[in-house]
């Protein structure tokens, strides 16, 4: 069976190729010698005397609700969980989780608001007005409400709050004014 005419410039090209990245990763390796200590002539790194602890938890014993997007929406607290565990697990200070949720000791159980969708934000301190056909929710801006912040608070990626407010978009940087009404767009249910 004939591969046309090309193919026999193909072989040489890709063994010169596997050639260089074989070399590339011999090169680059970890410069640990066989016996795994560092390659002659390396300082071995400073190991520090004892792991600093971190704040943030590898995997929160809780659950995540996400929406359709794929962001969370909502963490569910387990035994063990704190404030300041959740929030550096999500990347926010503990004040702001906090702000969102009602202020009581955290218990196994309780679900915890990781958007604040109830409370007015910097860049989102407009409110809710209801629904369109469609189930969408209809939200009035007030003065220094911005894009980003209003996707941020609705769980929602900024491209797919613009797409839901093509009408609104006059070119360059869309910033709504305050008064009109924006659409926060669904999450897929796909």
């Amino acid at each position: 069976m004939s591969h046309g005419p090309g193919a026999s410039r193909l072989v040489p090209a890709a063994a010169i190729l596997a050639a260089f990245l074989a070399g590339l990763l011999t090169a680059c390796g970890s410069g640990a010698d066989a016996s795994g200590g560092p390659a002659a002539g390396r300082p071995a790194a400073a190991v520090p005397a004892s792991p600093a602890a971190s704040p943030s938890p590898a995997v929160l014993p809780g659950t995540t609700e996400m929406n359709g997007y794929f962001l969370p929406m909502r963490y569910t607290a387990a035994d063990g969980d704190t404030w300041e565990g959740i929030a550096a697990h999500f990347r926010m200070t503990p004040e702001i989780l906090r702000s969102f949720n009602e202020p009581v000791p955290l218990a196994a159980g309780q679900v915890v608001d990781l958007r604040g969708v109830d409370v007015p934000q910097l860049g989102a301190g407009g409110h809710v007005t209801g629904q369109d056909g469609q189930g969408r929710l209809l939200y009035r801006t007030v003065p220094g409400d911005t894009p980003s912040g209003i996707a941020s608070r609705y769980g929602v990626p900024l491209h797919a709050l613009r797409m839901a407010n093509l009408d609104l978009l006059t070119g360059g940087e869309w910033i709504p004014p305050a008064g009109t009404t924006v659409t926060i767009p669904n999450a897929p249910t796909d």
